[in-house]
Protein backbone atom coordinates (compact mmCIF):
# COMPACT_ATOMS: atom_id res chain seq x y z
CA UNK A 1 0.00 0.00 0.00
CA UNK A 2 3.04 2.26 -0.14
CA UNK A 3 3.06 3.29 3.52
CA UNK A 4 6.70 2.34 4.09
CA UNK A 5 7.74 3.89 0.79
CA UNK A 6 5.94 7.10 1.80
CA UNK A 7 8.35 7.40 4.71
CA UNK A 8 11.19 7.92 2.24
CA UNK A 9 10.64 11.65 2.61
CA UNK A 10 10.71 11.61 6.39
CA UNK A 11 11.05 14.72 8.48
CA UNK A 12 13.84 15.17 11.03
CA UNK A 13 11.26 15.80 13.78
CA UNK A 14 8.14 13.66 13.96
CA UNK A 15 5.30 13.09 16.40
CA UNK A 16 4.33 9.45 16.90
CA UNK A 17 1.15 8.22 18.53
CA UNK A 18 -0.53 4.89 19.15
CA UNK A 19 -2.92 3.45 16.58
CA UNK A 20 -4.98 1.58 19.16
CA UNK A 21 -5.33 0.89 22.85
CA UNK A 22 -7.18 2.16 25.84
CA UNK A 23 -4.89 5.15 26.37
CA UNK A 24 -3.53 7.50 23.73
CA UNK A 25 0.25 7.83 23.95
CA UNK A 26 2.37 10.23 21.94
CA UNK A 27 6.02 11.22 21.78
CA UNK A 28 8.34 12.95 19.39
CA UNK A 29 11.53 11.74 17.80
CA UNK A 30 14.40 13.64 16.26
CA UNK A 31 15.72 10.84 14.07
CA UNK A 32 14.75 10.62 10.42
CA UNK A 33 16.26 7.12 10.10
CA UNK A 34 13.44 5.56 12.14
CA UNK A 35 10.81 3.69 10.13
CA UNK A 36 7.35 3.63 11.73
CA UNK A 37 5.52 0.30 11.50
CA UNK A 38 1.83 -0.56 11.55
CA UNK A 39 0.96 0.09 15.20
CA UNK A 40 1.88 3.78 15.19
CA UNK A 41 0.91 6.88 13.30
CA UNK A 42 3.23 9.78 12.70
CA UNK A 43 3.18 13.33 11.47
CA UNK A 44 5.99 15.70 10.59
CA UNK A 45 6.71 18.69 12.80
CA UNK A 46 8.53 21.85 11.76
CA UNK A 47 10.33 22.13 15.11
CA UNK A 48 10.83 20.36 18.41
CA UNK A 49 8.53 22.94 20.02
CA UNK A 50 5.72 22.09 17.58
CA UNK A 51 6.29 18.37 18.20
CA UNK A 52 6.22 18.92 21.97
CA UNK A 53 2.99 20.93 21.65
CA UNK A 54 1.28 18.16 19.63
CA UNK A 55 2.51 15.37 21.89
CA UNK A 56 1.28 17.26 24.94
CA UNK A 57 -2.17 17.71 23.42
CA UNK A 58 -2.47 14.09 22.28
CA UNK A 59 -1.37 12.69 25.65
CA UNK A 60 -4.08 14.44 27.66
CA UNK A 61 -7.10 12.89 29.31
CA UNK A 62 -9.16 15.63 27.64
CA UNK A 63 -8.32 14.43 24.13
CA UNK A 64 -8.82 10.79 25.10
CA UNK A 65 -12.26 11.60 26.53
CA UNK A 66 -13.24 13.49 23.39
CA UNK A 67 -12.29 10.72 20.95
CA UNK A 68 -13.54 7.82 23.08
CA UNK A 69 -17.13 8.10 21.82
CA UNK A 70 -15.84 8.01 18.23
CA UNK A 71 -13.77 4.85 18.72
CA UNK A 72 -15.01 1.46 17.56
CA UNK A 73 -15.54 -0.91 20.50
CA UNK A 74 -13.70 -4.23 20.73
CA UNK A 75 -14.64 -7.11 23.00
CA UNK A 76 -14.65 -4.85 26.05
CA UNK A 77 -13.29 -1.38 25.43
CA UNK A 78 -12.95 1.24 22.71
CA UNK A 79 -9.79 0.36 20.78
CA UNK A 80 -8.69 2.14 17.61
CA UNK A 81 -7.64 5.80 17.58
CA UNK A 82 -6.45 5.91 13.99
CA UNK A 83 -6.99 9.47 12.76
CA UNK A 84 -9.74 10.34 15.25
CA UNK A 85 -7.36 12.72 17.02
CA UNK A 86 -7.38 14.96 13.95
CA UNK A 87 -11.18 15.31 14.01
CA UNK A 88 -10.71 17.57 17.04
CA UNK A 89 -10.18 21.30 16.44
CA UNK A 90 -6.48 21.25 17.42
CA UNK A 91 -5.03 24.57 16.27
CA UNK A 92 -1.88 24.54 14.17
CA UNK A 93 1.12 25.40 16.35
CA UNK A 94 1.82 29.12 16.60
CA UNK A 95 4.88 29.96 18.68
CA UNK A 96 3.57 33.50 19.21
CA UNK A 97 0.39 32.19 20.89
CA UNK A 98 0.90 32.11 24.68
CA UNK A 99 -1.08 28.88 25.23
CA UNK A 100 0.79 27.10 22.43
CA UNK A 101 4.17 28.29 23.72
CA UNK A 102 3.27 27.34 27.30
CA UNK A 103 2.17 23.86 26.16
CA UNK A 104 5.44 23.34 24.28
CA UNK A 105 7.44 24.48 27.31
CA UNK A 106 5.45 22.22 29.65
CA UNK A 107 5.89 19.25 27.30
CA UNK A 108 9.64 19.81 27.09
CA UNK A 109 9.75 19.92 30.89
CA UNK A 110 7.62 16.74 31.06
CA UNK A 111 10.12 15.00 28.77
CA UNK A 112 12.92 15.90 31.18
CA UNK A 113 10.91 14.59 34.14
CA UNK A 114 10.14 11.37 32.24
CA UNK A 115 13.83 10.87 31.38
CA UNK A 116 14.68 10.82 35.08
CA UNK A 117 12.21 8.07 35.97
CA UNK A 118 13.95 4.80 36.83
CA UNK A 119 12.14 2.09 34.90
CA UNK A 120 12.57 -1.57 35.84
CA UNK A 121 13.82 -3.41 32.74
CA UNK A 122 11.57 -6.42 33.37
CA UNK A 123 8.41 -4.34 33.90
CA UNK A 124 5.56 -4.41 31.38
CA UNK A 125 5.26 -1.27 29.24
CA UNK A 126 1.98 -0.35 30.97
CA UNK A 127 3.79 -0.37 34.32
CA UNK A 128 6.52 1.84 32.89
CA UNK A 129 3.97 4.28 31.48
CA UNK A 130 2.15 4.37 34.85
CA UNK A 131 5.42 5.17 36.68
CA UNK A 132 6.09 8.02 34.27
CA UNK A 133 2.52 9.38 34.64
CA UNK A 134 2.90 9.26 38.44
CA UNK A 135 6.11 11.31 38.26
CA UNK A 136 4.51 13.83 35.89
CA UNK A 137 1.61 14.18 38.33
CA UNK A 138 3.93 14.53 41.32
CA UNK A 139 5.89 17.22 39.47
CA UNK A 140 2.68 19.12 38.66
CA UNK A 141 3.39 19.31 34.94
CA UNK A 142 0.62 16.83 34.10
CA UNK A 143 -1.97 19.13 35.67
CA UNK A 144 -0.46 22.14 33.90
CA UNK A 145 -0.72 20.42 30.53
CA UNK A 146 -4.32 19.32 31.15
CA UNK A 147 -5.27 22.88 32.14
CA UNK A 148 -3.62 24.36 29.04
CA UNK A 149 -5.27 21.84 26.70
CA UNK A 150 -8.62 22.58 28.33
CA UNK A 151 -8.07 26.26 27.45
CA UNK A 152 -6.95 25.29 23.93
CA UNK A 153 -9.90 22.98 23.20
CA UNK A 154 -12.94 24.39 24.95
CA UNK A 155 -16.16 22.36 24.69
Amino acid sequence: MGTLRAQGSRAPVRVLYTKAGTRLSACWIEDDDVIVDTKLYWCAARSVEEAAYLAAVINTRIVLDRVRDLQPVGQRDPRDFDNLVWTLPIPEFDASDAVHADLATAALHAAEVARRVELPEDAHFTTKRRLIRQMLEADGVAETIERLVDALLPL
